[in-house]
C-alpha cells in the first residue's frame, strides 16, 4: 500500500480540479462550435438530388430558432434551387444542377430567434458543381476561306475553331479536328488535328475546273477519343484566280481592208478569249502590234466591256506606196502571267497572230511629183533668154502613174510675178530677169505655186510649188547612213536611213527603189518618213548575209551615179546566238555563256586535281619504304633453328639499333 502525505494529497486535489475546469471549458467551446457546422460539398451536374431528404445538415444548440438561406440559388435568381428546412436547417435541392449554367454556389445560412434577431453569424456554404462531358463541340458561323489556285502542297488556307461548354482546360473540352467529307471529293485539303488549321494537300487546285470546295469538319472532344462527343461544321473554301490562262484570239489569222488616204477610222475588232475570272486583270486583254507596223500607221486599244481589240488606222496610206500590210499581233493580260506553281509554268513567249490589211485604191486625181520643183538659174549663165522654157511641171495621174489628162494649169501664187505657165502643157517661162535683190527671195530661192485643175465636175485641184534657185544649187546625192543592218529570223524588216547635205528643196523627201537583179532575196520598200524607208522581206529569211542594191533619189530626182548597197545580216536571236558577231565566212558566231554548274565544275576541278596529287605523293613515299634497305627481320626465339620473318616498316618509325620486342628486331644493312 502506498502512503500519501497530506501536502501531496492537497496538491493532487488541486491538479484534478484544474483538469476538470479545463475539460469543462473545452466542452463549452465544442458545444458553441457545434452550433453551426459547415460541410463543403461537390455536387455532380445532371444528377438528381431532389429525392434526398437533405444534402447538408446543420446543427445548433439554440432552441426555438428558424433557418433560412440567402444568396444566388436561394433568395436570388435562380430562386430556390437550394432550400433549407426552417425548423431543422437541413439543406436540400429542388432541381438538377447544370455546371454550364452556374459552376459555383455561395450560400449563407441565417439562424434567427423567434423575435427575428440573428442568433448566429453568417457563414458561407460553397457548392462546386462537378463537370460531366455532356456538351458536344459547336462550330459557330465559319467565314469562307480563300486560297490561290495551283498553291503548293502545305499552303495555309484558313483556321476553324469549335467551342465546348464543358470545363475549360479539361480533357472534356479538348477538341480534335478531322475532315470527314470534301465536295468535290478530290481530297485537296487536310487539317491539323490539334488547332483546326486547314492546308493544301495537292498542288492541283484549278479555279476553272472547280472554283469552290465545301468541307465537312468534325470536332470531337476528349481529344478525339471514340467516346468523345462530336459536332460538325461546313467550311467553304473559294479558289482565287491566278493568271494561268493566256488569252487567245477567236481566229488563227485575220484579214481586212482600208481605203487609202483616210485616217482615224476603225479597221476591225478582234475578240480575245480568256478562261480566267472575267473583269479582272487576269482576264483583261492587252494587244500589241509587234510586227509590220514600223511606219506607225496602226494602233490598237481594248474595249474594257467586251475584251475586244479595236484596230485603228492612224495615218493615211498611199496605195501607190503600200498595197497591203501583214501585221503581227500579240495579246497578253493586264496582270503578269502566273509562274508560282509547280504544276503550271508559262513558256515565256506570246503567240503572234497574222493580220493582213489590204489597201484599196481610190480615184485620187492629179498630183505633182515632186511637190516642189526646183529650177536653178546661175548668174554665170549669160545665154539666158526670158522667152525660153525654164521648166515643165506637169501633174501625174495618181491612179495610172501617167501624165494627167483632161486638166488645165494656172498660177496659184506668184508674189513678184516672175512666172508664166502654159495652161495645157505646164511649161514654165520667166516674165523677166530674176532679181537677186528681190525681197521675196528666201535663202536665195523664189517660191511660187502652180495649180492643176481637172475639167470634170466637180473639179479636183492639185497644188505644186516652183522653187527658182539663184544660188545653193543641188550638188549632193543621198547616201545610206549605214550599209550594214541586222535582222533576226523572227523579224522581217529593217530600217534604211539616208542623208543628203543639200538644203531644201534639194534634199528630202527621198525615194528608195530596189534594183531586183542585183539583190539577194525578195524585198520590198515602204516609205517610213522623208529620210527613211522600211526594207521588208517578202519571204522567210534564213540566217546569212543578203545584199540589197538601192537607188535613192532626192526630191528633185537626183541620185548618186553608183547604186547604194545595204547588207542585211539575218541571224537567230536565241539559244546564245547573238546578232552582230560574225566570223570570216560571214557566219554568226555563237557566244558561249557559262551557267552556274559550269562555273562550279571549273572551281572544283583544280581542287580535285590538287588532292589527287597529294594522295599520289603519299603512296609514292610508302612504296619507297618497302625497299630492302628499309626492311627489318624478326627472330623467333621459340624456333629450334634461327628463323627470320621479314616485315616492312616505315623508316620514320624505327631508329637504327632500337630493339622493339624480345623477339629481337634487327635492322638489315
Amino acid at each position: 500500500m502506498i502512503r500519501v502525505s497530506a501536502p501531496m494529497f492537497v496538491l493532487l486535489l488541486f491538479v484534478l480540479q484544474a483538469v476538470a475546469v479545463l475539460m469543462a471549458n473545452s466542452e463549452d467551446r465544442s458545444l458553441k462550435k457545434r452550433r453551426m457546422c459547415i460541410f463543403p460539398q461537390i455536387l455532380m451536374e445532371n444528377r438528381d438530388y431532389t429525392n434526398l431528404d437533405y444534402i447538408d445538415k446543420v446543427y445548433s444548440d439554440y432552441e426555438n430558432v428558424t433557418y433560412s438561406l440567402t444568396g444566388v440559388g436561394a433568395d436570388k435568381y435562380p430562386f430556390n434551387v437550394f432550400v433549407s428546412d426552417p425548423h431543422t436547417g437541413d439543406i436540400r435541392l429542388t432541381q438538377v444542377l447544370d455546371r454550364e449554367f452556374i459552376p459555383y454556389y455561395y450560400l449563407t445560412l441565417v439562424i434567427k430567434f423567434a423575435n427575428g434577431t440573428i442568433a448566429e453569424e453568417r457563414d458561407w456554404y460553397r457548392y462546386q458543381i462537378a463537370d460531366e462531358n455532356d456538351n458536344a463541340p459547336v462550330f459557330g458561323q465559319i467565314k469562307p476561306g480563300e486560297v490561290d489556285e495551283f498553291s503548293p502542297e502545305g499552303s495555309f488556307v484558313m483556321k476553324v475553331t469549335a467551342t465546348d461548354a464543358d470545363e475549360p482546360w479539361s480533357l472534356r473540352s479538348v477538341i480534335s479536328y478531322t475532315i470527314i467529307n470534301q465536295n468535290p471529293p478530290d481530297d485537296m485539303f487536310y487539317i491539323n488535328r490539334d488547332d483546326g488549321s486547314i492546308f493544301v494537300k495537292k498542288p492541283l487546285l484549278e479555279r476553272e475546273k472547280c472554283g469552290q470546295y465545301i468541307l465537312t469538319v468534325r470536332g470531337q472532344d476528349l481529344k478525339g477519343l471514340p467516346e468523345g462527343n462530336t459536332g460538325t461544321g461546313n467550311v467553304t473554301i473559294n479558289i482565287r484566280d491566278v493568271n494561268n490562262n493566256l488569252p487567245t484570239l477567236e481566229k488563227e489569222q485575220y484579214e481586212g481592208s482600208i481605203e487609202e488616204n483616210i485616217q482615224g477610222v476603225e479597221v476591225m475588232r478582234i475578240q480575245a478569249e480568256d478562261l480566267d475570272l472575267k473583269a479582272t486583270d487576269n482576264w483583261k486583254a492587252v494587244f500589241n502590234i509587234v510586227r509590220g507596223n514600223e511606219g506607225g500607221y496602226f494602233s490598237i486599244k481594248t474595249d474594257p466591256n467586251t475584251n475586244k481589240g479595236i484596230l485603228m488606222l492612224d495615218k493615211p496610206v498611199d496605195y501607190e506606196n503600200v498595197k497591203n500590210f501583214v501585221l503581227g499581233l500579240t495579246v497578253r493580260n493586264k496582270a503578269p502571267p502566273f509562274s508560282g506553281g509547280s504544276s503550271w509554268q508559262w513558256g515565256g513567249e506570246y503567240k503572234i497572230y497574222p493580220i493582213k490589211i489590204n489597201v484599196k485604191n481610190q480615184l485620187e486625181g492629179p498630183h505633182f511629183d515632186p511637190k516642189v520643183k526646183a529650177i536653178a538659174i546661175s548668174k554665170k549663165d549669160t545665154s539666158f533668154n526670158i522667152t525660153d522654157v525654164v521648166a515643165s511641171n506637169p501633174a501625174i495621174d495618181q491612179d495610172t502613174g501617167e501624165l494627167a489628162e483632161n486638166v488645165r494649169y494656172a498660177k496659184g501664187s506668184d508674189p513678184d510675178n516672175w512666172l508664166t505657165i502654159d495652161p495645157e502643157t505646164a511649161e514654165i517661162k520667166l516674165n523677166r530677169i530674176p532679181d537677186r535683190e528681190s525681197p521675196y527671195l528666201v535663202n536665195g530661192t523664189y517660191f511660187a505655186k502652180v495649180l492643176c485643175i481637172t475639167k470634170e465636175t466637180p473639179a479636183k485641184t492639185a497644188t505644186g510649188t516652183i522653187a527658182i534657185q539663184l544660188e545653193n544649187f543641188s550638188d549632193h546625192c543621198p547616201i545610206v547612213t549605214s550599209d550594214i543592218e541586222t535582222m533576226c529570223t523572227t523579224e522581217n524588216s529593217v530600217i534604211v536611213n539616208a542623208n543628203n547635205e543639200d538644203a531644201y528643196p534639194n534634199g528630202p523627201p527621198f525615194k528608195f527603189e530596189i534594183i531586183p537583179e542585183n539583190t539577194k532575196g525578195k524585198w520590198h520598200m515602204e516609205n517610213l518618213n522623208d529620210t527613211a524607208a522600211i526594207l521588208r522581206a517578202q519571204n522567210l529569211m534564213w540566217p546569212g548575209i543578203y545584199e540589197v542594191e538601192l537607188v535613192i533619189k532626192d526630191q528633185q530626182g537626183k541620185a548618186c551615179p553608183e547604186p547604194q548597197r545595204v547588207w542585211v545580216r539575218v541571224c537567230t536571236c536565241e539559244d546564245g546566238v547573238l546578232c552582230g558577231k560574225w566570223d570570216g565566212n560571214n557566219q554568226p558566231v555563237k557566244r558561249v555563256q557559262l551557267g552556274p554548274a559550269s562555273i562550279g565544275i571549273m572551281v572544283v576541278l583544280p581542287l580535285l586535281c590538287f588532292f589527287l596529287f597529294l594522295i599520289f605523293c603519299h603512296y609514292k613515299k610508302a612504296l619507297r619504304d618497302l625497299s630492302p634497305a628499309n626492311m627489318v627481320r624478326f627472330k623467333d626465339p621459340s624456333a629450334t633453328a634461327p628463323e627470320y620473318t621479314t616485315l616492312a616498316v616505315a623508316t620514320e618509325s624505327l631508329n637504327s639499333g632500337t630493339v622493339l620486342h624480345s623477339g629481337e628486331w634487327q635492322r638489315l644493312n
